[in-house]
């Protein structure tokens, strides 16, 4: 069967790197691309990384909780930094105010060795110093142009005012990221309608997880508009924040105040919360990433505090087989993820448990495309057949939400070969 197939391919098969084109500068290229000028060597050919990194790279994205940071790593003195740009994440436990925002932590890398094949070793890494859990290490996955992965978590926690606006204990080991080392900057080129989804996490009500599932139409001045299909705006058509603007932060990405919530915000008479969106290149396209960055004040009990990430796929019908290929990243639920995809059938699984066939799910895909660039999707032999499952591409990266029962599973994975 081609699921068998699937799953052998994604267990044992040696990564073969697929050489593309990219969007220019150091960032050029998709995941699995590779290029030198006069041509390309075999060594080069075959590997799914550059062959070595400093902090003279730096990659620019967004996290699952909202944060807008950059990563460099070292491959030489093995070593790594991340600095939160924008964050909702507070510095110190206990407290809501002031955020990481700014900070910077650092450490020390340590090279993959519990992939499948030495090629897929060679690209990854573990943070050493960064999860919270010795038992849920912090690893990323590196290719050209493009690293995902994990940045460190946090404890959090805050008691609120009399009880209000009040934050449970939570140890987060860590939370997904990717980044880009390449950045499209021109809102002008950004312009165009996409598809949207993700997922958001509202800390202040118990960490309730909401899904993001829209359409926005962006154009070239700055001007936008949100087309929900879930949550509290569900089927409204409205501009969701004020108009995009380059941030004036330097990262690169461009922002939007009184962004939106999914969910009703806490307490906040008016959206309090930032987006922030990140538009990497790769692969002759644009791989935008939307962050909401929540918002919370004590002071002035204000507790808009929504906060995560969806990814953009410009609307464009997909075909079946022209997205066939590995794709590696990390989930809503801080597993990690590979997925295999032929056809119209993917599995994804834990790749350092690939064997374990009770971690691996199986879907069944649609490109009917009744939303252009929207693949549906089935998870294989469960009780019901109904497509429930989106999946959008753009870039050599996929992003899949399944919303069974308002209960979001999210994860954006990039591909790998």
């Amino acid at each position: 069967m081609i699921r068998n197939a699937l799953l052998t391919l994604a267990l044992v098969a040696p990564f073969l790197a697929a050489c593309g084109g990219g969007g220019g500068g150091s960032g050029s290229g998709g995941a699995g691309s590779s290029s030198a000028a006069g041509g390309s060597s075999t060594a080069s050919a075959d590997r799914l990384c550059p062959a070595s990194l400093d902090y003279g790279t730096v990659f620019t994205g967004g996290g699952g909780d909202g944060e807008l940071a950059k990563m460099q790593i070292d491959t030489t003195k093995m070593t790594w930094q991340v600095t939160y740009v924008e964050s909702a994440i507070p510095a110190a436990t206990g407290t809501v105010t002031p955020s990481r925002a700014g900070t910077t932590q650092s450490g020390t890398l340590a090279p993959e060795t519990l992939l499948p094949t030495q090629k897929q070793n060679e690209c990854a890494f573990y943070l050493q110093g960064a999860s919270l859990d010795p038992s849920k290490p912090a690893r990323i996955f590196v290719g050209e142009g493009v690293l995902g992965g994990t940045i460190p978590g946090k404890e959090i926690q805050y008691s609120g005012v009399l009880g209000f606006g009040a934050v449970p204990d939570k140890t987060f080991p860590y939370f997904p990221f990717i980044g880009f080392s390449s950045l499209e900057t021109n809102l002008a080129n950004v312009a165009g309608t996409y598809n949207q989804i993700g997922y958001h996490i509202i800390p202040s009500q118990n960490y309730a997880t909401v899904p993001v599932d829209a359409t926005i139409a962006i154009n070239a001045d700055g001007t936008w508009s949100e087309t929900d299909n879930v949550g509290q705006n569900a089927g409204k058509t409205q501009q969701a924040g004020t108009n995009w603007v380059q941030s004036s932060d330097g990262s690169g990405a461009f922002e939007s105040e009184n962004f939106q919530s999914q969910a009703k915000a806490t307490n906040a008479v008016t959206p309090a919360g930032k987006g922030f969106m990140i538009v990497g290149k790769l692969r002759n396209q644009l791989v935008p990433i939307l962050i909401r960055t929540g918002y919370a004040n004590p002071s002035t009990l204000q507790a808009d505090d929504e906060s995560g990430i969806s990814i953009l796929a410009p609307q464009t019908p997909i075909a079946v087989d022209t997205q066939d290929g590995q794709y590696i990243g990390v989930d809503s639920e801080f597993n990690y993820r590979a997925t295999a995809l032929e056809g119209t059938e993917a599995t994804m699984l834990d790749p350092y448990q690939a064997s374990n066939a009770s971690l691996a799910t199986p879907l069944n895909l649609s490109f009917a495309n009744a939303v252009p660039g929207v693949v549906t999707s089935a998870v294989a032999g469960a009780s019901s057949t109904a497509a429930t499952g989106k999946l959008v591409f753009t870039g050599g990266v996929f992003g899949y939400l399944y919303n069974e029962n308002s209960s979001p599973y999210f994860t954006i994975n990039a591909f790998v070969q």
